[in-house]
């Protein structure tokens, strides 16, 4: 039977595939992919030899055994409501599992379960979660190391266009789950300052963002992302003080997107409906009709208020409403998928940056950043795909090899699973820099 399985052949699987598949040739075994989409299974596996596609859509949980059954690892790429039910089928099945996603409760109900089997189920190995919680971990305990005390630390991740391949005012495309990208900060941002909490609800995250610098790459839009306090217990640092996890855009993008929350464009709380046929300039004039101080009133600045107007202009008969009635985040999710395409030969861009303050035990202060970019070959080899299908990859390699000895459901905070994972994609382009200054 084929070692590892893989569940979906989405966008984020290219990297993966090409990796298992080098990993394959070379070690002398087949892989399967599974998905319920013919057309992405042909293109995801089409030239390479070492896998079996199968087309698959799991109807119940025998099903899904049936197709997990005899596979040592299984990778899942499914949206992350899946998992549970993936985990649960690994957990009856014997096979261990791994997920980019965030480790959800229902996934931690099966903690001693999946420990008494003597499984690894791992969970957040990919981009953000993943790449950030191994490379924080592991300049974590260099700091320790030398005997230093964490004060303070501040951790920003984007999934952004290349600068070449800016050509719309948000200066933004997709590279990644679009869903999420309507969605984001709904949720607002919790995080710690000067030792105490501190919240941007939703309708304030993208009016009060932070400029940050990352060198080489230039100047970005931060806005805190979801819950930033429980990492201070994850990552251990007991001490500190201020404490901070967020999102990068390209600088405008924030006002802009801004005025999309603010005029309820995101709301996912009420039904529009319209006649079929309808433009998107219907859909922006239910939000400010005839009579209404209009766009620019509320915007109060004509170059934004223009390009937010422009996003929603009807130019061609594509730009018609793909639905007739729905929510208004549904209705802004299909407009940018269209709109903020990545093109054939357009470049994605994900970047990253940590940040440390600490004191050493002679009381010296010290600043520590580290930082990455990386930049996609084209809309198929995306800098995306890269840095969530990578480590993922690298995991299963590991686990395949009996490189990790701890069992149970599992994040990659610890050294064997950090150390190597990190080694092996700095020869693909995905290394930090660092420097560290004294305050």
């Amino acid at each position: 039977m084929n070692p590892i399985l893989v569940l979906g052949a989405g966008r984020s699987s290219v990297s993966l595939l090409d990796y298992l598949h080098k990993l394959a040739s070379a070690e002398g075994f087949r892989f399967s992919v599974a998905d319920a989409d013919a057309g992405n299974l042909a293109l995801r596996t089409g030239g390479l030899g070492t896998a079996d596609a199968l087309l698959f859509e799991a109807a119940s949980f025998e099903s899904l055994c049936d197709l997990i059954r005899g596979h040592k690892v299984v990778i899942s790429l499914l949206p992350p409501p899946m998992h549970p039910d993936v985990a649960r089928a690994c957990l009856f099945c014997g096979s261990n599992l791994l997920t980019a996603s965030y480790e959800s409760s229902e996934m931690r109900e099966l903690a001693a379960e999946v420990k008494k089997a003597g499984l690894i189920f791992l969970n957040e190995c990919g981009l953000d979660p993943g790449i950030d919680h191994m490379s924080a971990m592991e300049m974590i305990h260099e700091i320790e190391q030398e005997g230093g005390k964490i004060l303070g630390f501040e951790s920003y991740c984007g999934g952004l266009t290349a600068d070449e391949c800016d050509d719309n005012p948000f200066r933004y495309k997709i590279s990644w789950n679009p869903r999420n990208v309507v969605l984001a900060g709904k949720s607002g941002g919790l995080f710690l300052q000067d030792g105490k909490p501190a919240f941007l609800p939703h309708q304030r995250l993208f009016a009060e963002a932070d400029n940050i610098s990352v060198p080489g790459w230039g100047q970005f839009e931060a806005y805190a992302n979801r819950d930033s306090i429980p990492y201070a217990a994850l990552y251990g640092l007991k001490d500190v003080l201020s404490l901070k996890r967020g999102t990068l855009r390209k600088a405008g993008f924030c006002p802009r997107w801004n005025v999309l929350i603010q005029s309820g464009m995101a709301d996912e709380s009420v039904q529009l409906s319209f006649p079929p046929g309808s433009g998107y300039q219907e859909f922006l004039r239910a939000f400010f009709p005839e009579g209404s101080p209009g766009l620019q009133a509320f915007c109060g600045d004509n170059a934004i208020a223009g390009d937010v107007e422009n996003l929603f202009r009807d130019v061609s008969s594509w730009r018609t409403m793909k639905r007739s009635i729905g929510t208004p985040a549904e209705y802004l999710l299909d407009l940018i998928v269209d709109v903020w395409v990545l093109q054939p030969e357009d470049k994605d861009l994900v970047v990253m940056l940590h940040s440390f303050i600490w004191v050493n035990d002679k009381g010296q202060k010290f600043q520590k950043n580290a930082w990455f970019g990386l930049k996609g070959e084209n809309s198929l080899h995306t800098a995306m795909a890269k840095t969530v299908g990578l480590p993922l990859g690298i995991a299963s390699k590991l686990i395949l090899n009996a490189c990790i000895s701890q069992k149970g459901l599992l994040l990659p905070l610890q050294e064997e699973i950090y150390q190597p994972v990190l080694k092996e994609l700095s020869g693909f382009g995905i290394e930090f820099q660092q420097t560290t200054l004294p305050l």
